[in-house]
Protein backbone atom coordinates (compact mmCIF):
# COMPACT_ATOMS: atom_id res chain seq x y z
CA UNK A 1 0.00 0.00 0.00
CA UNK A 2 3.13 2.20 0.94
CA UNK A 3 4.26 1.67 -2.90
CA UNK A 4 0.67 2.46 -4.27
CA UNK A 5 0.42 5.65 -2.32
CA UNK A 6 3.87 6.89 -3.82
CA UNK A 7 2.90 5.83 -6.90
CA UNK A 8 0.05 8.49 -7.08
CA UNK A 9 2.43 11.26 -5.71
CA UNK A 10 4.56 10.50 -8.40
CA UNK A 11 1.80 10.76 -10.87
CA UNK A 12 1.00 13.88 -9.12
CA UNK A 13 4.14 15.80 -9.66
CA UNK A 14 4.42 15.27 -12.69
CA UNK A 15 1.59 16.56 -14.19
CA UNK A 16 -1.38 14.52 -14.91
CA UNK A 17 -2.53 15.79 -18.01
CA UNK A 18 -0.23 13.82 -20.22
CA UNK A 19 -1.45 11.00 -18.83
CA UNK A 20 -5.24 11.37 -18.74
CA UNK A 21 -4.92 11.96 -22.74
CA UNK A 22 -3.61 7.90 -22.65
CA UNK A 23 -7.09 6.89 -21.51
CA UNK A 24 -9.46 4.65 -23.13
CA UNK A 25 -12.21 6.80 -24.32
CA UNK A 26 -15.78 4.96 -25.83
CA UNK A 27 -18.87 6.32 -26.80
CA UNK A 28 -21.99 4.57 -27.78
CA UNK A 29 -24.55 7.11 -29.61
CA UNK A 30 -28.07 6.08 -30.56
CA UNK A 31 -30.72 8.07 -32.54
CA UNK A 32 -34.54 6.46 -32.92
CA UNK A 33 -36.66 9.08 -35.36
CA UNK A 34 -38.09 6.50 -37.56
CA UNK A 35 -41.00 4.66 -35.01
CA UNK A 36 -43.24 2.28 -36.77
CA UNK A 37 -46.75 3.26 -34.51
CA UNK A 38 -46.26 6.62 -34.45
CA UNK A 39 -44.92 10.05 -36.19
CA UNK A 40 -41.57 10.55 -37.41
CA UNK A 41 -39.00 12.62 -34.85
CA UNK A 42 -37.21 14.67 -36.87
CA UNK A 43 -34.32 15.25 -35.00
CA UNK A 44 -32.87 12.34 -33.01
CA UNK A 45 -31.19 11.27 -35.95
CA UNK A 46 -29.05 14.38 -36.72
CA UNK A 47 -28.49 15.03 -32.61
CA UNK A 48 -27.31 11.53 -32.96
CA UNK A 49 -24.86 12.29 -36.39
CA UNK A 50 -23.54 16.05 -34.78
CA UNK A 51 -22.95 14.18 -30.99
CA UNK A 52 -20.79 11.30 -32.96
CA UNK A 53 -19.07 13.69 -34.70
CA UNK A 54 -18.29 15.72 -31.78
CA UNK A 55 -17.05 12.75 -29.55
CA UNK A 56 -14.96 11.52 -32.10
CA UNK A 57 -12.96 14.93 -32.29
CA UNK A 58 -12.24 14.82 -28.91
CA UNK A 59 -10.82 11.56 -28.66
CA UNK A 60 -13.68 8.91 -27.99
CA UNK A 61 -13.73 6.11 -30.30
CA UNK A 62 -17.41 5.92 -30.99
CA UNK A 63 -20.40 3.93 -31.99
CA UNK A 64 -22.98 5.20 -33.54
CA UNK A 65 -26.35 3.22 -34.52
CA UNK A 66 -29.77 4.66 -36.19
CA UNK A 67 -33.11 3.62 -35.50
CA UNK A 68 -32.56 0.29 -33.54
CA UNK A 69 -35.85 -1.68 -33.16
CA UNK A 70 -35.43 -3.66 -29.37
CA UNK A 71 -33.37 -6.89 -30.46
CA UNK A 72 -31.09 -4.20 -31.80
CA UNK A 73 -30.90 -1.98 -29.35
CA UNK A 74 -29.95 -5.02 -26.53
CA UNK A 75 -27.83 -6.07 -28.75
CA UNK A 76 -25.81 -3.26 -29.51
CA UNK A 77 -25.76 -1.78 -25.25
CA UNK A 78 -24.28 -5.52 -24.53
CA UNK A 79 -21.30 -4.97 -27.84
CA UNK A 80 -21.00 -1.78 -26.54
CA UNK A 81 -20.84 -2.99 -22.77
CA UNK A 82 -17.52 -5.47 -23.92
CA UNK A 83 -16.02 -2.63 -25.80
CA UNK A 84 -16.35 -0.30 -22.53
CA UNK A 85 -14.35 -2.96 -20.18
CA UNK A 86 -11.58 -0.90 -18.44
CA UNK A 87 -12.20 2.27 -20.14
CA UNK A 88 -11.61 5.42 -18.88
CA UNK A 89 -14.25 7.52 -19.75
CA UNK A 90 -17.32 5.92 -21.35
CA UNK A 91 -20.36 7.98 -22.22
CA UNK A 92 -23.80 6.56 -23.56
CA UNK A 93 -25.85 9.09 -25.60
CA UNK A 94 -30.19 8.17 -27.18
CA UNK A 95 -31.90 10.50 -28.72
CA UNK A 96 -35.06 9.53 -28.90
CA UNK A 97 -38.61 8.72 -26.71
CA UNK A 98 -38.61 7.58 -23.00
CA UNK A 99 -41.45 6.59 -20.75
CA UNK A 100 -41.47 6.28 -17.08
CA UNK A 101 -44.03 3.31 -15.31
CA UNK A 102 -44.33 3.44 -11.63
CA UNK A 103 -40.90 5.32 -11.20
CA UNK A 104 -38.88 2.99 -13.89
CA UNK A 105 -37.43 4.68 -16.81
CA UNK A 106 -37.41 3.01 -20.16
CA UNK A 107 -36.14 3.99 -23.35
CA UNK A 108 -38.52 3.15 -26.66
CA UNK A 109 -37.27 1.52 -29.49
CA UNK A 110 -38.54 1.80 -32.74
CA UNK A 111 -40.84 -1.24 -33.03
CA UNK A 112 -42.88 -1.16 -30.24
CA UNK A 113 -46.80 -1.03 -29.75
CA UNK A 114 -46.86 -0.34 -26.22
CA UNK A 115 -50.74 -0.85 -26.03
CA UNK A 116 -50.93 -1.04 -22.54
CA UNK A 117 -48.35 -0.45 -19.22
CA UNK A 118 -47.89 -4.34 -18.92
CA UNK A 119 -46.31 -4.03 -22.12
CA UNK A 120 -43.69 -1.03 -21.26
CA UNK A 121 -41.03 -4.20 -19.86
CA UNK A 122 -41.68 -6.71 -22.29
CA UNK A 123 -41.04 -4.14 -25.07
CA UNK A 124 -39.21 -1.12 -24.23
CA UNK A 125 -35.48 -1.19 -22.51
CA UNK A 126 -34.86 -0.49 -19.14
CA UNK A 127 -32.65 2.55 -18.10
CA UNK A 128 -31.08 -0.10 -15.74
CA UNK A 129 -29.91 -2.07 -18.73
CA UNK A 130 -28.31 0.96 -20.39
CA UNK A 131 -26.58 1.70 -16.78
CA UNK A 132 -25.59 -2.58 -16.77
CA UNK A 133 -23.84 -1.95 -19.60
CA UNK A 134 -21.41 0.32 -18.24
CA UNK A 135 -20.74 -1.77 -14.74
CA UNK A 136 -16.90 -2.92 -16.43
CA UNK A 137 -16.14 1.36 -16.95
CA UNK A 138 -13.19 1.52 -14.89
CA UNK A 139 -13.19 5.25 -14.56
CA UNK A 140 -15.92 7.60 -15.68
CA UNK A 141 -19.13 6.84 -16.67
CA UNK A 142 -21.56 9.68 -18.79
CA UNK A 143 -25.71 8.77 -19.88
CA UNK A 144 -26.78 11.43 -21.74
CA UNK A 145 -30.58 11.42 -22.30
CA UNK A 146 -32.44 13.32 -25.28
CA UNK A 147 -35.53 11.79 -24.30
CA UNK A 148 -37.97 13.73 -21.93
CA UNK A 149 -40.35 14.20 -25.11
CA UNK A 150 -44.19 14.85 -24.79
CA UNK A 151 -44.15 10.32 -25.36
CA UNK A 152 -47.43 9.63 -27.84
CA UNK A 153 -47.60 5.75 -26.84
CA UNK A 154 -48.98 7.38 -23.12
CA UNK A 155 -52.59 8.50 -24.52
CA UNK A 156 -53.34 5.21 -25.97
CA UNK A 157 -52.25 2.81 -22.96
CA UNK A 158 -54.36 0.50 -21.51
CA UNK A 159 -53.93 0.99 -17.83
CA UNK A 160 -54.04 -2.99 -16.13
CA UNK A 161 -54.02 -1.38 -12.46
CA UNK A 162 -56.02 1.93 -11.90
CA UNK A 163 -53.34 2.73 -9.19
CA UNK A 164 -50.26 2.28 -11.74
CA UNK A 165 -48.36 5.92 -12.54
CA UNK A 166 -47.26 6.75 -16.17
CA UNK A 167 -45.89 9.86 -15.57
CA UNK A 168 -44.70 13.01 -17.57
CA UNK A 169 -40.74 12.56 -18.97
CA UNK A 170 -38.62 10.16 -16.61
CA UNK A 171 -38.32 10.21 -12.90
CA UNK A 172 -35.32 10.98 -10.99
CA UNK A 173 -32.41 8.44 -10.24
CA UNK A 174 -29.56 7.52 -7.93
CA UNK A 175 -27.12 6.09 -10.19
CA UNK A 176 -23.85 4.73 -8.80
CA UNK A 177 -21.14 6.31 -7.44
CA UNK A 178 -18.86 7.77 -10.49
CA UNK A 179 -21.47 7.97 -12.90
CA UNK A 180 -23.07 11.33 -14.54
CA UNK A 181 -26.81 11.06 -15.86
CA UNK A 182 -27.76 14.19 -17.89
CA UNK A 183 -31.95 14.98 -18.53
CA UNK A 184 -32.94 16.83 -21.45
CA UNK A 185 -35.72 18.01 -19.10
CA UNK A 186 -35.64 17.85 -14.92
CA UNK A 187 -38.02 14.60 -13.55
CA UNK A 188 -41.84 15.28 -14.26
CA UNK A 189 -41.28 17.54 -17.15
CA UNK A 190 -41.32 16.89 -20.97
CA UNK A 191 -38.62 18.44 -23.85
CA UNK A 192 -39.16 20.20 -26.60
CA UNK A 193 -38.29 18.64 -30.54
CA UNK A 194 -36.97 22.34 -31.17
CA UNK A 195 -37.47 23.79 -34.97
CA UNK A 196 -33.76 23.31 -36.17
CA UNK A 197 -31.73 20.31 -37.14
CA UNK A 198 -30.86 19.41 -33.87
CA UNK A 199 -33.44 19.04 -30.26
CA UNK A 200 -32.39 22.54 -27.45
CA UNK A 201 -30.59 19.98 -25.14
CA UNK A 202 -28.73 18.46 -27.68
CA UNK A 203 -28.09 21.96 -29.32
CA UNK A 204 -27.29 23.27 -25.95
CA UNK A 205 -24.51 19.66 -25.58
CA UNK A 206 -23.71 20.49 -28.39
CA UNK A 207 -22.57 24.16 -28.18
CA UNK A 208 -20.60 23.29 -25.05
CA UNK A 209 -19.18 19.52 -24.64
CA UNK A 210 -16.47 20.63 -26.86
CA UNK A 211 -15.28 23.50 -25.09
CA UNK A 212 -11.41 22.45 -24.23
CA UNK A 213 -10.36 22.14 -20.54
CA UNK A 214 -13.61 23.19 -19.48
CA UNK A 215 -14.60 20.91 -16.04
CA UNK A 216 -17.44 18.62 -17.24
CA UNK A 217 -19.73 19.59 -13.88
CA UNK A 218 -19.43 23.15 -15.44
CA UNK A 219 -19.86 22.31 -18.70
CA UNK A 220 -23.97 21.35 -17.53
CA UNK A 221 -24.20 23.96 -15.66
CA UNK A 222 -23.74 25.84 -18.84
CA UNK A 223 -26.11 23.52 -21.09
CA UNK A 224 -28.22 24.32 -18.96
CA UNK A 225 -28.13 27.79 -18.99
CA UNK A 226 -28.32 27.53 -22.94
CA UNK A 227 -31.23 25.20 -22.51
CA UNK A 228 -33.27 27.79 -20.28
CA UNK A 229 -32.61 30.73 -22.76
CA UNK A 230 -33.27 28.84 -25.71
CA UNK A 231 -36.72 28.01 -24.67
CA UNK A 232 -37.49 31.10 -23.02
CA UNK A 233 -37.45 29.31 -19.36
CA UNK A 234 -39.92 26.23 -20.34
CA UNK A 235 -37.30 23.59 -20.25
CA UNK A 236 -34.62 23.09 -17.63
CA UNK A 237 -31.99 20.21 -18.02
CA UNK A 238 -30.69 18.22 -14.65
CA UNK A 239 -28.07 15.84 -13.68
CA UNK A 240 -27.78 13.28 -11.36
CA UNK A 241 -25.15 11.28 -9.90
CA UNK A 242 -21.77 12.04 -8.55
CA UNK A 243 -17.96 12.39 -10.09
CA UNK A 244 -14.74 12.10 -8.21
CA UNK A 245 -13.50 14.83 -6.63
CA UNK A 246 -11.35 15.54 -9.33
CA UNK A 247 -10.95 17.86 -12.70
CA UNK A 248 -12.86 16.18 -15.64
CA UNK A 249 -12.96 16.81 -18.94
CA UNK A 250 -14.71 15.88 -21.95
CA UNK A 251 -12.46 18.09 -24.37
CA UNK A 252 -8.42 18.22 -22.98
CA UNK A 253 -6.88 21.29 -22.74
CA UNK A 254 -5.30 23.09 -25.32
CA UNK A 255 -2.24 22.12 -26.00
CA UNK A 256 -2.56 18.98 -24.41
CA UNK A 257 -1.79 15.80 -26.97
CA UNK A 258 -2.17 12.04 -27.36
CA UNK A 259 0.04 9.59 -26.26
CA UNK A 260 0.93 7.19 -28.90
CA UNK A 261 2.75 4.27 -28.72
CA UNK A 262 5.41 6.31 -31.77
CA UNK A 263 6.32 8.54 -28.86
CA UNK A 264 6.92 6.25 -26.03
CA UNK A 265 10.89 5.73 -26.84
CA UNK A 266 11.18 9.29 -26.43
CA UNK A 267 9.54 9.71 -22.97
CA UNK A 268 10.67 9.16 -19.35
CA UNK A 269 10.90 5.46 -18.63
CA UNK A 270 9.71 5.92 -14.99
CA UNK A 271 6.42 7.88 -16.24
CA UNK A 272 5.87 5.19 -19.09
CA UNK A 273 5.87 2.30 -16.36
CA UNK A 274 2.97 4.22 -13.80
CA UNK A 275 1.31 4.67 -16.92
CA UNK A 276 1.46 0.95 -17.53
CA UNK A 277 0.64 0.31 -14.13
CA UNK A 278 -2.33 3.01 -14.13
CA UNK A 279 -4.07 0.67 -16.74
CA UNK A 280 -4.17 -2.42 -15.49
CA UNK A 281 -4.23 -2.22 -11.62
CA UNK A 282 -7.58 -2.98 -11.74
CA UNK A 283 -7.57 -5.86 -14.44
CA UNK A 284 -9.46 -8.88 -13.60
CA UNK A 285 -7.16 -10.75 -15.63
CA UNK A 286 -3.62 -12.28 -14.71
CA UNK A 287 -2.34 -11.77 -17.95
CA UNK A 288 -1.54 -8.65 -17.98
CA UNK A 289 0.09 -8.00 -14.25
CA UNK A 290 2.57 -10.89 -15.65
CA UNK A 291 3.27 -8.84 -18.78
CA UNK A 292 4.35 -6.14 -16.64
CA UNK A 293 6.56 -8.17 -14.29
CA UNK A 294 8.60 -9.57 -17.52
CA UNK A 295 8.59 -5.27 -18.39
CA UNK A 296 9.70 -4.31 -15.35
CA UNK A 297 11.05 -7.04 -13.57
CA UNK A 298 12.51 -4.53 -11.15
CA UNK A 299 9.67 -1.95 -11.10
CA UNK A 300 7.93 0.34 -8.98
CA UNK A 301 4.79 -1.88 -8.82
CA UNK A 302 6.73 -5.43 -8.75
CA UNK A 303 5.40 -6.24 -5.59
CA UNK A 304 1.95 -5.09 -5.35
CA UNK A 305 1.80 -7.05 -9.26
CA UNK A 306 2.85 -10.42 -7.31
CA UNK A 307 0.09 -9.75 -4.62
CA UNK A 308 -2.85 -9.29 -6.90
CA UNK A 309 -1.92 -12.46 -9.04
CA UNK A 310 -1.55 -14.37 -6.22
CA UNK A 311 -5.78 -13.14 -5.20
CA UNK A 312 -6.76 -13.59 -8.60
CA UNK A 313 -4.97 -17.27 -8.95
CA UNK A 314 -6.57 -17.88 -5.35
CA UNK A 315 -9.92 -16.93 -6.56
CA UNK A 316 -9.91 -18.81 -9.71
CA UNK A 317 -8.85 -21.92 -7.74
CA UNK A 318 -11.52 -21.22 -5.06
CA UNK A 319 -14.24 -21.04 -8.06
CA UNK A 320 -13.53 -23.82 -9.82
CA UNK A 321 -13.62 -25.84 -6.90
CA UNK A 322 -16.81 -24.86 -6.00
CA UNK A 323 -17.82 -25.67 -9.38
CA UNK A 324 -17.05 -28.90 -9.25
CA UNK A 325 -18.69 -29.66 -6.39
CA UNK A 326 -21.97 -27.75 -7.06
CA UNK A 327 -23.66 -29.69 -9.58
CA UNK A 328 -22.91 -33.19 -7.33
CA UNK A 329 -24.59 -31.67 -4.37
CA UNK A 330 -27.67 -30.38 -7.03
CA UNK A 331 -28.14 -33.69 -8.01
CA UNK A 332 -28.16 -35.72 -4.83
CA UNK A 333 -30.90 -32.88 -3.53
CA UNK A 334 -32.66 -33.32 -6.83
CA UNK A 335 -32.93 -37.19 -6.14
CA UNK A 336 -34.10 -37.10 -2.75
CA UNK A 337 -36.79 -34.70 -3.98
CA UNK A 338 -37.43 -37.31 -6.54
CA UNK A 339 -37.83 -40.07 -4.37
CA UNK A 340 -40.50 -37.32 -1.76
CA UNK A 341 -42.69 -37.25 -4.50
CA UNK A 342 -42.29 -40.41 -5.43
CA UNK A 343 -40.56 -40.67 -8.77
CA UNK A 344 -37.88 -43.33 -7.50
CA UNK A 345 -34.89 -42.41 -9.10
CA UNK A 346 -32.87 -44.50 -6.98
CA UNK A 347 -30.07 -44.35 -4.53
CA UNK A 348 -29.19 -40.17 -4.35
CA UNK A 349 -25.62 -40.68 -4.81
CA UNK A 350 -25.37 -37.29 -6.69
CA UNK A 351 -24.36 -39.09 -10.29
CA UNK A 352 -26.53 -37.92 -13.05
CA UNK A 353 -27.27 -41.27 -14.80
CA UNK A 354 -30.28 -42.77 -17.01
CA UNK A 355 -32.47 -43.53 -13.88
CA UNK A 356 -32.32 -39.70 -12.59
CA UNK A 357 -33.14 -38.40 -15.80
CA UNK A 358 -36.12 -41.08 -16.08
CA UNK A 359 -37.04 -39.76 -13.02
CA UNK A 360 -37.68 -36.52 -13.51
CA UNK A 361 -39.09 -37.24 -16.91
CA UNK A 362 -42.13 -38.79 -15.22
CA UNK A 363 -41.89 -35.86 -12.74
CA UNK A 364 -42.54 -33.61 -15.51
CA UNK A 365 -45.16 -35.72 -17.17
CA UNK A 366 -46.93 -35.47 -14.47
CA UNK A 367 -46.58 -32.63 -12.50
CA UNK A 368 -47.01 -30.36 -15.74
CA UNK A 369 -43.83 -28.81 -15.24
CA UNK A 370 -41.16 -27.94 -17.93
CA UNK A 371 -38.08 -29.11 -16.46
CA UNK A 372 -34.26 -29.22 -18.02
CA UNK A 373 -33.38 -33.09 -17.65
CA UNK A 374 -30.00 -32.56 -19.37
CA UNK A 375 -28.46 -31.48 -16.17
CA UNK A 376 -29.07 -30.72 -12.42
CA UNK A 377 -30.74 -27.07 -12.30
CA UNK A 378 -32.02 -25.21 -9.39
CA UNK A 379 -35.24 -24.97 -11.62
CA UNK A 380 -35.84 -28.12 -11.35
CA UNK A 381 -35.10 -28.77 -7.68
CA UNK A 382 -37.60 -25.46 -7.05
CA UNK A 383 -40.53 -27.08 -8.81
CA UNK A 384 -40.02 -30.46 -7.16
CA UNK A 385 -39.35 -28.59 -3.69
CA UNK A 386 -42.90 -26.80 -4.53
CA UNK A 387 -45.14 -30.18 -5.28
CA UNK A 388 -46.60 -31.03 -1.42
CA UNK A 389 -47.94 -33.77 -2.31
CA UNK A 390 -47.01 -37.48 -4.34
CA UNK A 391 -46.87 -36.80 -7.95
CA UNK A 392 -45.66 -40.00 -9.59
CA UNK A 393 -48.32 -42.51 -9.33
CA UNK A 394 -48.21 -46.23 -8.01
CA UNK A 395 -48.96 -48.40 -11.22
CA UNK A 396 -50.89 -51.31 -10.46
CA UNK A 397 -49.54 -54.49 -12.27
CA UNK A 398 -50.43 -58.17 -12.83
CA UNK A 399 -48.58 -60.36 -9.68
CA UNK A 400 -46.12 -62.29 -10.80
CA UNK A 401 -45.77 -66.09 -9.84
CA UNK A 402 -41.98 -66.01 -8.25
CA UNK A 403 -40.21 -69.26 -10.55
CA UNK A 404 -38.81 -71.98 -8.37
CA UNK A 405 -34.43 -71.51 -8.85
CA UNK A 406 -34.70 -74.66 -11.16
CA UNK A 407 -37.34 -73.23 -13.65
CA UNK A 408 -34.51 -72.65 -16.30
CA UNK A 409 -32.94 -75.98 -15.97
CA UNK A 410 -34.15 -78.54 -18.43
CA UNK A 411 -32.80 -81.16 -16.75
CA UNK A 412 -34.10 -80.58 -13.33
CA UNK A 413 -37.68 -79.19 -14.09
CA UNK A 414 -40.47 -81.37 -13.31
CA UNK A 415 -42.77 -82.10 -16.12
CA UNK A 416 -46.69 -80.92 -15.71
CA UNK A 417 -49.01 -83.26 -15.42
CA UNK A 418 -52.67 -83.46 -17.11
CA UNK A 419 -54.15 -82.04 -14.88
CA UNK A 420 -51.47 -79.06 -14.38
CA UNK A 421 -52.24 -78.46 -17.87
CA UNK A 422 -55.75 -78.15 -17.71
CA UNK A 423 -55.66 -76.15 -14.89
CA UNK A 424 -53.06 -73.78 -16.71
CA UNK A 425 -55.35 -73.16 -19.96
CA UNK A 426 -57.96 -72.64 -17.66
CA UNK A 427 -59.00 -69.38 -15.46
CA UNK A 428 -58.52 -70.26 -11.75
CA UNK A 429 -61.70 -70.12 -9.45
CA UNK A 430 -59.61 -69.40 -6.14
CA UNK A 431 -57.39 -66.20 -8.47
CA UNK A 432 -59.60 -64.68 -11.10
CA UNK A 433 -57.72 -62.80 -13.93
CA UNK A 434 -56.90 -59.15 -13.70
CA UNK A 435 -58.61 -56.72 -15.61
CA UNK A 436 -56.76 -53.34 -16.46
CA UNK A 437 -58.43 -49.90 -17.67
CA UNK A 438 -57.56 -46.69 -18.17
CA UNK A 439 -57.98 -43.96 -15.82
CA UNK A 440 -61.11 -42.01 -15.82
CA UNK A 441 -61.10 -38.22 -16.13
CA UNK A 442 -62.48 -37.93 -12.70
CA UNK A 443 -59.53 -40.20 -11.11
CA UNK A 444 -56.84 -37.89 -13.16
CA UNK A 445 -58.60 -34.62 -11.41
CA UNK A 446 -58.45 -36.19 -7.81
CA UNK A 447 -54.61 -37.34 -8.88
CA UNK A 448 -53.48 -33.41 -10.32
CA UNK A 449 -55.17 -31.91 -6.94
CA UNK A 450 -53.17 -34.08 -4.98
CA UNK A 451 -49.69 -33.15 -6.99
CA UNK A 452 -50.82 -29.76 -6.73
CA UNK A 453 -50.82 -29.39 -10.62
CA UNK A 454 -51.92 -26.38 -12.41
CA UNK A 455 -55.09 -25.92 -14.32
CA UNK A 456 -53.70 -25.72 -18.16
CA UNK A 457 -51.06 -27.75 -17.85
CA UNK A 458 -51.83 -31.13 -19.55
CA UNK A 459 -51.85 -33.19 -16.90
CA UNK A 460 -54.32 -35.54 -17.31
CA UNK A 461 -53.46 -35.28 -21.28
CA UNK A 462 -51.77 -39.25 -20.73
CA UNK A 463 -53.97 -40.73 -18.70
CA UNK A 464 -52.46 -44.11 -16.62
CA UNK A 465 -53.31 -47.62 -16.54
CA UNK A 466 -55.24 -49.06 -13.30
CA UNK A 467 -54.91 -52.72 -12.73
CA UNK A 468 -57.39 -54.26 -10.54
Amino acid sequence: MRLFNIALAVIALIGGLEVAWAEKRVALVIGNSSYQRVARLPNPNNDAADMAALLSKVGFKVSRKIDLDHTAFRIALQEFGREAEGADFAIIFFAGHGVEVENRNFLVPTDVSLSADSDVEFEAIPLDLVMNALSRVSGVRVVLLDACRDNPFIAAMRRSYATRSIGRGLAAIEPAAGTLVGYAAKEGTTAFDGAGRNSPYTAGLLAHLGEPGVDIQFVFRKVRDTVLAATGGKQEPFTYGSLPGREIFIAPPRGATAVSPANNSSRDASLTEIELWTSIRGSKSSGALKDYLQLYPDGLFVPLARLQIQQLENADHQSGASQEDAPNELAKRIQRELGRVGCNPGNPDGIWGGRTREALRRFARYSGAEVDMAKPTTIALKKLEGSTARVCPVVARPNSIEKPRHANNPNTRPRPTTEQKRAAAAPSASRPARVCRAETRDECRVRARAAGARRGSGFCRNPITICE
